[in-house]
C-alpha cells in the first residue's frame, strides 16, 4: 500500500497542477480587476449577541438548511469544547470522555462528515473515522462551525443526517493592521483537584492585497471520574450471563449458608423464587467494580494561513493545521468476581419477575447481589496516549466579478496516534481458592512457606483463603457495598475453614502487607498513521438572466490510508526465553496443552509459573478511599498508576527483556479511494429559489488482514500465516434537491429531498478478531487447569456495506429581528443499510488451538433498515429587538428535538428499539445577559435515554444510558476596550450518566463526572 500511497500523492501533486492551468486557460479571456480594487473585509464582532446574530445570518443566507455557532470573541467559543458548544443546536447530541465532549450526532445518527473549512481532514485521535475525536481539537482555534442538514450536490458527500464545517480563521477576517489576541486560564475540578494552565494567542496581519495569520493554544487538563457496577463495562457489557436455576447453582448443598440458597436446593438445582419449578434465570455478572479515574491531558493546537489577493480576480490561501495530544488515563479500583468460576455465585437477595424468556428461562432483573466470589481484587491500569495530526491546504480561488467563478483545491493530511497500556491485579485471596495458593518457582527451597512442597511458594502468603461474602445494593440512587466486616476465611458453602483464623474482610484490606501482585500484562497497544489526500476543482457560471440563475459543476479525487499495527509486550522467561503476555500466578510455562510449545519446567517435570510472587509493599503503593458517590467500600491498596506512565520500562524493570510483539489478528490497513462529480443547478423564480444536483461517487476499497494462524501459548497472539486482500467497488448516485420560499422579508420555508451516504470506520471494515481466554477450573473438565476461550470481539468485516440513506426536510423559519427568529423543522431518514453493535455465535479454539466450544463474539453487523424522523423547535430571542426597557439586555436560546426511531430490532420486553445511540428527546436552555461591560450565560442540555448496543448478554439484551442533565454557565466582564476576566463554570451539577439493561431495575454501571471551574483574562489589541 505504500508504493500504491506515493504513486496516488505524485497523481494528486500532478491533477491540482492541471486543475490549475485549466482554471487560468479558462479565465484567460475574463475581464481582468484593477489591482487598486479593494478587498472587502470582514471585521471581528465580540458578545453573545454578536455571536447570535452572526449564527442566525449564516442559517438565514443558507442555501439549504443550515445551523450555527460563532465564536463570541476572538479564541472565545461559547463551552470549552466544540462538542459542547455543538449540542446547543438543534438535532445535536453529543458522547462525552471524563466529562468533555468527544463525540456527537445529529438526528441521532453519529455518521457525521466533519470538515475543516470546508473539506475533509485528519484529526489525531479519529484516523479511522471521518469524524474527529472533540477532545484533542483547542476549540479557541475557531471561528464557528455550520451544520447542514439538508445537503446539496455541491457539497462533499460523507454523513448521513448531516455535516460539520469546522471554521478557522483567515487573515482577511481582520481588519487592515496588526491585531493580537490573547488569552491566559486556569481551570480546576472539584474532586481531581489541580489547577490547570491554558493559553491561546491570535497574531494576525494583512494590508490591501495579503495577509499572515498565526494562532497557537495550549491546554492542560487533569479530569476525574468515577465508574462502579458490572465488572467488564464501560462501552459494551459483555461480562453479562444468565444464571439459570437448573445448572449454574450446582456448588449449592443444603446446608450452604448463602442467602437462602441451602435451604432451596432440590433434585436438579437450586429454586431460587421457590415458585415449585427450576426454569427461571437472573442476570449475572462476571464481577462487580468501583473505580475511580483520572485523565491527564494535554493539547496544543497551531493555525497558520496566508492569504493573498494576486490580481486579476485570483485569490490564493494556504493554511497549516497542527494539533497534538498526549495523555495519560489513569485507573484505580477494586473488584470482586468468581473468577470465571460460575455464573451462579450470587443469591439474588433482591429481584424482579419480567414478563419475559432469556436463555429459554424465565427471566428476572436482579437489584442486589449478594455474592461468595473467591476473589477480592484491587487493581491499577494506565493508557498512555500519543497522538498528532497536520493538515495542510492549498486553495486557489478565482472571482473576476464575471460570470464564471472557481476554486482548485489541494488537501495533504497526516495523522499518527499511539497508545500503551498496563494493567496490574493485585490479590488479597492466597490464591488457594482457584488452586494456585502454592506454586513451583526457580527460587523457591521446600518448606519456606508453610505447608507448600518442594519447590514450591506461596503466591500471596498472607492473604485470606476463603470465599467472603459481599453485597453491593444497585436499588439506591448510588450503587452501596456491604459485608466487609465478614469471616473472609469461609468455604464455599460458608463454613470457617479448619485451622483458618476468623478474621474480617476489612481486616486484610487494611495492611498492604496482605496485598500480592497477581498479574501483570500489556495487551492491545496500537500504533496507527493515516494519510489524507484530496485533489478537487470546483467552478460556478451564472446566467444574467432567467429561471436557472448559476451552474455549479466539480470533481473531487481523495484517498484515505490507515495502517493499524497492534502489539502486545511479551516477557522472556526461562532458559528458551518462552514469551509471556500473563505474567500472572495462575499462568504454568507447561506449553498451554500446544504442541511443542516452549516450556519451563523443573528437574521433576513441574512446570514453573510466569507471575513472580511479589509483595505491593515493593511496587510502589498507594491507599484509596475516594470511589465517588459509592458508598459502603473501605480503603484499599493499590499500585499508583502513574508509576507504569512509562509502560515498556515499567515491565523491562520487573521482567528484563520485555518487547514488542505484533498481534497479527488485530492488525490491518485499509485504503478508501474516491472519485465524485457534481453538477448542480441554481434556480430562483418569484418567492422560490433553491437547486437541484447530482454527486456520483465510486469507491474503491482495499482491505489487507492477517490470516490467523496457530495458536501461542501464555496469552501471545496466535501466529500470522499470512495476508488476505479484499478489493471492493461501490457505486452511489446521490440526487439532492433545496427548495427555499421567501414568503415575506421575515418568513421563509424550506423543502429538501436527499441521497445521503457515509463510510463506515475504517476499523469496521479492517479490525480482525480478538479472543479472550479464561482459566478451566471446574473439576474434572477435559480442560481443567488451561485456557479456554470464553468469547471474542470481531472489529472488522471487510464485506460489511456502507451507510446510506434517503433524508425529507421541511422547515420554517421566522425572523423576528437581527439577533431573534423561530424556527420549526420536520425530517424523515430512510435508512436503506447501517451498522449495529451485535452478538454472533462462532466455534473457536481454546489456546491449545482445538476448537471445542462455541462462544458469543461482539461484533459490527448489517442492519436491516429503519426510518428515523423527528420535529425541531428553536428559538433564538434577545429582547433588545423587541423592547427598550429592563428587558433588554437579556437573551435565550431554547430548542427542543423529537425523534423517535425505529432500528428493526425488538426488545426482550417485546417493544421495538430506537436507532443505536439516538435519544428520542433533545432539550437545551440557554439564557444570557449583556449589558455594558457584563456579560453572562447559563445553559441546561438534557437528552433522554438511548440505545448504546443490541444483543449484549448471550445474544439477548439491550444496553441503555438513562437520560442526563448537564448545566453549565459563563460570566464575563469588560475592563476596557482591550481586556476582560472571564469565569466559566461545567457540568456544575456533578451529573452521572448510569446505564442498565433491558429494564431500569437492571443496573449495569454508572459514570460520575466532576464539576469543573475555570477563571481567566482576555485581551485583544
Amino acid at each position: 500500500m505504500k508504493q500504491t500511497r506515493l504513486f496516488k500523492r505524485q497523481l494528486l501533486a500532478s491533477s491540482i497542477s492541471a486543475c490549475t492551468l485549466a482554471l487560468a486557460a479558462t479565465t484567460a479571456s475574463a475581464q481582468t480587476q484593477s489591482d487598486d480594487t479593494p478587498i472587502l473585509e470582514e471585521v471581528v464582532v465580540v458578545g453573545i449577541r454578536s455571536a447570535q446574530e452572526t449564527a442566525l445570518n449564516v442559517k438565514r443566507d443558507a442555501a439549504s438548511i443550515v445551523d450555527a455557532i460563532s465564536a463570541e470573541d476572538i479564541g472565545k467559543l461559547p463551552d470549552v469544547t466544540i462538542a459542547d458548544s455543538l449540542q446547543r443546536i438543534t438535532g445535536v447530541q453529543i458522547r462525552r470522555s471524563a466529562g468533555e465532549g468527544a463525540a456527537l450526532n445529529v438526528r441521532g445518527m453519529p455518521q457525521v462528515l466533519t470538515m475543516l473549512n470546508g473539506e475533509s481532514y485528519l484529526g489525531a485521535n479519529s484516523l479511522t473515522t471521518v469524524q474527529p475525536n472533540f477532545t484533542d481539537i483547542p476549540s479557541q482555534l475557531f471561528s464557528g462551525a455550520e451544520v447542514t442538514k439538508s445537503q446539496t450536490a455541491s457539497q462533499h458527500a460523507g454523513g448521513i443526517t448531516g455535516v460539520v464545517d469546522l471554521k478557522t480563521y483567515r487573515p482577511f477576517s481582520f481588519d487592515q493592521g496588526l491585531t493580537v489576541s490573547g488569552a491566559a486560564q486556569a481551570s480546576q475540578g472539584v474532586d481531581s483537584g489541580e489547577t490547570d494552565p491554558s493559553v491561546n494567542g491570535l497574531i494576525n496581519w494583512q494590508n490591501d492585497r495579503m495577509g499572515f495569520l498565526a494562532a497557537v493554544s495550549h491546554q492542560s487538563a487533569n479530569l476525574a471520574n468515577y465508574y462502579s457496577g458490572m465488572a467488564g463495562g464501560g462501552s459494551s457489557a459483555g461480562w453479562t450471563g444468565f444464571a439459570g436455576e437448573d445448572w449454574s447453582y450446582g456448588w449449592v448443598t443444603p446446608d450452604a449458608s448463602l442467602g437462602d440458597l441451602g435451604s432451596q436446593v432440590v433434585d436438579g438445582g437450586v429454586d431460587v423464587n421457590q415458585d415449585g419449578d427450576l426454569g427461571d434465570a437472573y442476570w449475572s455478572y462476571q464481577g462487580h467494580v468501583a473505580y475511580n479515574r483520572f485523565e491527564e491531558r494535554e493539547r496544543n493546537g497551531i493555525n497558520l494561513a496566508f492569504q493573498a489577493d494576486l490580481g486579476h480576480g485570483f485569490e490564493l490561501v494556504t493554511e497549516a493545521f497542527y494539533t497534538d495530544m498526549e495523555g495519560f488515563d489513569r485507573v484505580m479500583g477494586m473488584a470482586h468476581s468468581d473468577k470465571w468460576q460460575r455464573w451462579g455465585w450470587f443469591d439474588p437477595t433482591q429481584y424482579t419477575a419480567k414478563d419475559a424468556i432469556a436463555n429459554e428461562r424465565d427471566l428476572h432483573t436482579v437489584q442486589e447481589y449478594t455474592g461468595n466470589g473467591r476473589r477480592l481484587k484491587s487493581y491499577a491500569s494506565v493508557a498512555a496516549n500519543e497522538a498528532n495530526s497536520t493538515n495542510v491546504n492549498v486553495e486557489l480561488n478565482y472571482d473576476n466579478g464575471g460570470a464564471f467563478t472557481g476554486s482548485a483545491r489541494l488537501i495533504s493530511g497526516s495523522a499518527e496516534q499511539s497508545q500503551l497500556n498496563s494493567y496490574m491485579d493485585i490479590d488479597v485471596a492466597d490464591g488457594s481458592q482457584w488452586g494456585v495458593g502454592c506454586q513451583h518457582y526457580p527460587s523457591a527451597t521446600e518448606g519456606t512457606q508453610g505447608d507448600c512442597g518442594a519447590g514450591q511458594l506461596k503466591t500471596n502468603p498472607t492473604g485470606y483463603q476463603g470465599y467472603p461474602v459481599l453485597t453491593v445494593n444497585y436499588t439506591g440512587s448510588d450503587p452501596a457495598w456491604s459485608g466487609f466486616d465478614n469471616n473472609a476465611n469461609i468455604d464455599i458453602q460458608g463454613e470457617p475453614l479448619a485451622g483458618a483464623p476468623e478474621r474480617s474482610l476489612a481486616s486484610y484490606l487494611a495492611s498492604v502487607d496482605n496485598y500480592g501482585l497477581g498479574a501483570l500484562s500489556s495487551e492491545n497497544n496500537y500504533d496507527r498513521e493515516g494519510d489524507l489526500n484530496v485533489v478537487r476543482f470546483d467552478g460556478n457560471y451564472a446566467f444574467d438572466e432567467g429561471f436557472l440563475t448559476s451552474v455549479d459543476f466539480g470533481i473531487r479525487h481523495s484517498t484515505r490510508e490507515v495502517e493499524n499495527a497492534e502489539f502486545d509486550l511479551l516477557s522472556p522467561m526461562g532458559p528458551d526465553n518462552c514469551n509471556v503476555k500473563w505474567k500472572a500466578t495462575d499462568v504454568d510455562l507447561n506449553g498451554g496443552g500446544i504442541d511443542g510449545a516452549c516450556t519451563w519446567a523443573d528437574d521433576e517435570g513441574n512446570a514453573y509459573t510466569a507471575g513472580v510472587p511479589t509483595p505491593l509493599s515493593s511496587l510502589s503503593p498507594t491507599q484509596i478511599t475516594d470511589f465517588g458517590s459509592v458508598s459502603g467500600l473501605p480503603a484499599i491498596w493499590t499500585v499508583d498508576p502513574a508509576s507504569m506512565d512509562n509502560v515498556e520500562a515499567y515491565h523491562n524493570g520487573l521482567y528484563p527483556g520485555t518487547a514488542r510483539a505484533t498481534n497479527p489478528g488485530r492488525s490491518y490497513e485499509v485504503e478508501l479511494e474516491e472519485l465524485s462529480y457534481f453538477v448542480q443547478a441554481n434556480f430562483a423564480t418569484g418567492i422560490m429559489s433553491g437547486n437541484f444536483g447530482l454527486r456520483q461517487v465510486d469507491t474503491d476499497l482495499t482491505v489487507l488482514r492477517n490470516k490467523v494462524g496457530a495458536a501461542r501459548p501464555y496469552g501471545a497472539a496466535a501466529q500470522d500465516d499470512g495476508d488476505i486482500t479484499t478489493q471492493r467497488d461501490m457505486e452511489e448516485l446521490l440526487p439532492s434537491l433545496n427548495l427555499r420560499f421567501d414568503l415575506t422579508d421575515e418568513w421563509v420555508m424550506r423543502a429538501a429531498v436527499s441521497r445521503t451516504m457515509a463510510p463506515l470506520d475504517l476499523a469496521q471494515w479492517g479490525g480482525g478478531l480478538s479472543p479472550s481466554y479464561a482459566i478451566d477450573s471446574e473439576e474434572g473438565s477435559p480442560t481443567e487447569g488451561q485456557f479456554i476461550v470464553i468469547g471474542a470481539n470481531a472489529d472488522g468485516n471487510p464485506e460489511l456495506d456502507m451507510w446510506n440513506a434517503t433524508n425529507f426536510d421541511l422547515s420554517a423559519e421566522y425572523y423576528l429581528g437581527n439577533a431573534s427568529a423561530l424556527s420549526a423543522g420536520w425530517f424523515y431518514v430512510e435508512v436503506d443499510s447501517f451498522i449495529e453493535s451485535g452478538t454472533v455465535e462462532m466455534a473457536l479454539p481454546d489456546q491449545d488451538g482445538v476448537v471445542r466450544r462455541t462462544v458469543d463474539v461482539s461484533t459490527s453487523v448489517q442492519g436491516d433498515g429503519g426510518v428515523l424522523k423527528g420535529t425541531e423547535l428553536a428559538a433564538k430571542l434577545a429582547f433588545g429587538d423587541f423592547t427598550d426597557g429592563a428587558l433588554s439586555d437579556f437573551g435565550t436560546d431554547v430548542n427542543y428535538t423529537y425523534s423517535p426511531s425505529n432500528s428493526g430490532n425488538t426488545g426482550l420486553n417485546g417493544e421495538t428499539l430506537p436507532f443505536q445511540d439516538n435519544s428520542e428527546h433533545v432539550f437545551n436552555l440557554i439564557g444570557w445577559y449583556e449589558a455594558g461591560p457584563w456579560q453572562a450565560r447559563i445553559a441546561y442540555n438534557y437528552r433522554s435515554e438511548r440505545v448504546v448496543a443490541f444483543n449484549q448478554t448471550w445474544g439477548e439484551g439491550t444496553l441503555w444510558q438513562q437520560p442526563t442533565a448537564y448545566v453549565d454557565a459563563s460570566f464575563s466582564y469588560d475592563i476596557n476596550d482591550v481586556a476582560s476576566v472571564f469565569f466559566n463554570a461545567s457540568n456544575i451539577t456533578n451529573e452521572q450518566e448510569e446505564y442498565y439493561l433491558e429494564w431500569e431495575d437492571q443496573f449495569a454501571w454508572q459514570n460520575e463526572y466532576e464539576a469543573r471551574y475555570t477563571v481567566g483574562v482576555r485581551a485583544t489589541f
